[in-house]
């Protein structure tokens, strides 16, 4: 713990840096700039509206200086936010933010050009969220949202919201290779091919491109993970006129792997495996998604009315075995969990500006509707192969939700922004192993205050308050009588600001309730009783250009987070903790443009040991890791060269404590199981544009 402390103070004190953050660039610069890819161009000119200090924007220049393997990773730029995979690269990441273990998605909402990511009643947890089948290189832009203080996102949305934006065109044709290697184990790891390319229409309404993109990896266990993944993307904007048009995207998604799982600390003390072997190495599955999006905007004289609609075709097969022979001695504990769904909705709003006395306001209402038909299954199996079947479920949820939001504009420097959000979730399950149906609805009415104040063109003061929730999984809500969805309360208060032109500071302080909810444990097919809760922290950021060759940034979140006695409650008397509740985190980087060709980036990431049991008895471990990314620039050519894990530090990337049992051992032990994390692996990539 002392030794991961030096590293943050050093970290902390090394870094007082980064390139200029998309808050402060205005939401209209061109392509080109990117493209130039010159520190000099990304200065901070002006503040672009936001609700919240600890909202951002991101653009592509923070993505170019980052490594990034899937769109999963890119949520790493996320001020404060963490990222874990356990499961051979196919499987969504585990995602931590402000105090929150959101599991694969309990508590953060992601969406895609507004197609929502987020997977409820899912076979493996409550919220599931894959982004992998979304091309990086296809990404404009990224849309950050903490709290639930937004009428505009509903479920899940409670820890944050991240919105994913992709380009409407390309300023360029794209095609790129990239090879990896771990030099420190001696082995290729893999490589990826990505092309784009823009359609030679010769009609000035249709702009259309296309986008492949094909991965395997070995990965750098001693199993090897046999990764693949392809996606393929297609994007046509029609114009109708100068007001109208209509942006229509398929994608296509697919995705099988291998995992080693998670491995119990006492077997590799013993020696009986290595930190990269693994007790069970039938683990893996395979994972695809289908989406259809069509969104229809129309600019009238006093506001703007959108529309879309989507439909997506989602598969998923996982093998997982997490407690090895503690069930089951003779053929152990592996599990197979299967979700297909079809899933289609709609969104629908209309803005519109109006006057209220001597104020300019912008009042905007709007309706969403989801429907999820799903079918559930849950087996035991040995080698992949089924032995039984424990759960086998067909579910149909709907979500229909209405909101309104007034933004009223007292003066140039104070504006309040008052909604509301109205939310219903009917559940209809089909137990077909039991012969039995059952029903239920829950709804909330969540209100939400966001109040800005700008006393000076360089400083902004926020408020925000409000309500949100994330809904539980259906097969728990059936079995209760409650018609309420689990409520979260969360308000904080922040400022940014402008100390001059070359740099940005902002700071939050926040808090949040949860009530008492119900999980739905997937691996086991229970349901499990959480309580109440309580998380509050702090949020620092500040991004510093030091010249027009040198920037800089550093992010630091500091979080205490314990279970109460009730909503707004004391804290319990003892097994308090939330496991694995993020404390401190902290990340930075340095940029610099050596010439009008290379270009530099240094980064690190610190996550401090946290608590992994309730009791505190059982810890997961903390950990600084360092990348490099260095990028070429000649003409139609650009190499990039990056090291993750520069240090080749030895690190956990998911821990957890869990009760398992070995072949070889008469009594269960509970201790800390983990996945862990890449050793020093190089990359290099050529890509030609034109």
């Amino acid at each position: 713990m002392k030794k991961g402390l030096l590293v943050f103070v050093l970290s902390f004190v090394s870094t007082l840096v980064v390139h200029a953050q998309e808050n402060s660039v205005s939401a209209n610069v061109p392509d080109t700039v990117y493209a130039k890819k010159e520190l000099v161009e990304v200065s901070i000119q002006a503040m672009r509206p936001v609700t919240a200090a600890s909202a951002s924007f991101l653009c592509a220049k923070d993505f170019d200086n980052r490594p990034r393997n899937s769109a999963q990773d890119m949520l790493r730029i996320v001020p404060g936010l963490f990222i874990a995979q356990h499961a051979g690269g196919g499987k969504a990441e585990q995602i931590f933010i402000r105090g929150f273990d959101c599991d694969h998605g309990t508590d953060i909402a992601l969406f895609a050009d507004g197609i929502p990511v987020n997977m409820p009643s899912h076979a493996h947890g409550q919220g599931y969220a894959d982004l992998h089948f979304i091309i990086p290189e296809t990404v404009r832009g990224m849309d950050v949202f903490k709290g639930p203080y937004s009428p505009y996102s509903g479920d899940f949305a409670t820890g944050a919201s991240v919105q994913y934006n992709t380009m409407d065109t390309l300023s360029r044709n794209l095609f790129q290779m990239e090879t990896s290697a771990f030099p420190t184990l001696k082995k290729w790891n893999g490589s990826r091919a990505l092309f784009m390319y823009q359609l030679p229409i010769s009609s000035s309404k249709f702009k259309s491109y296309v986008a492949a993109d094909y991965s395997f990896n070995r990965g750098y266990f001693n199993s090897p993970q046999h990764f693949d993944r392809l996606n393929l993307f297609s994007n046509t904007i029609y114009t109708i006129n100068d007001r109208e048009k209509i942006k229509f995207t398929l994608s296509h998604f697919t995705s099988s792997w291998d995992a080693s799982g998670q491995i119990p600390e006492r077997a590799v003390n013993n020696e009986s495996i290595s930190r990269f072997g693994s007790i069970d190495s039938t683990e893996g599955g395979t994972t695809g998604r289908d989406n259809v999006n069509i969104m229809y905007t129309k600019q009238t004289s006093k506001g703007e009315f959108q529309s879309q609609l989507y439909a997506s075709r989602y598969r998923f097969n996982l093998f997982s075995n997490f407690t090895f022979f503690l069930n089951d001695p003779l053929n152990g504990d592996e599990i197979e969990q299967r979700d297909d769904r079809i899933l289609t909705g709609m969104k629908t709003q209309y803005s519109f500006f109006h006057s209220l006395g001597t104020m300019q306001n912008r009042f905007t209402i709007g309706v969403n509707y989801r429907n999820d038909h799903i079918n559930n299954d849950l087996m035991n199996t040995i080698d992949r192969q089924i032995l039984s079947t424990s759960k086998k479920d067909r579910i149909d949820q709907q979500n229909t939700s209405f909101f309104a939001n007034e933004v009223f504009r007292f003066s140039d420097y104070f504006r309040v922004e008052a909604g509301v959000r109205y939310d219903i979730i009917q559940y209809h399950v089909n137990d077909l192993l039991n012969e039995a149906t059952a029903t239920n609805y829950q709804q909330l009415v969540a209100p939400k205050l966001n109040v800005i104040y700008s006393p000076t063109e360089r400083t902004q003061w926020f408020f925000n308050a409000g309500s949100g929730f994330h809904s539980n999984d259906a097969r728990s809500v059936v079995k209760e009588t409650s018609h309420a969805l689990p409520v979260a309360w969360a308000a904080e208060t922040g400022v940014l600001f402008h100390p001059g032109n070359r740099w940005l500071i902002s700071a939050a302080l926040w808090q949040m309730e949860m009530k008492q909810e119900l999980v739905y444990i997937g691996d086991e097919g229970t349901t499990e009783s959480k309580g109440s809760s309580r998380r509050r922290g702090v949020d620092l950021s500040t991004r510093y250009k030091l010249s027009n060759r040198f920037a800089a940034d550093l992010d630091v979140n500091v979080s205490q987070n314990y279970f109460t006695q009730r909503l707004f409650g004391a804290r319990l008397n003892e097994s308090y903790e939330i496991p694995l509740a993020p404390t401190t985190t902290s990340t930075g980087g340095l940029i610099t443009r050596l010439n009008q060709h290379l270009e530099v980036s240094l980064r690190y990431r610190y996550i401090a040991t946290r608590p992994a049991n309730e009791d505190n008895t059982i810890q997961a471990k903390g950990y600084s890791l360092a990348d490099m990314l260095s990028t070429y620039t000649a003409g139609h050519l650009r190499f990039t060269l990056s090291v993750e894990n520069l240090l080749n530090t030895k690190w956990n990337e998911a821990q957890f404590d869990t009760e398992s049992r070995l072949k070889n051992e008469t009594t269960p032990v509970s201790e800390l199981h983990f996945t862990p994390g890449t050793p020093t692996v190089v990359k290099f990539s050529m890509a030609y544009s034109w």
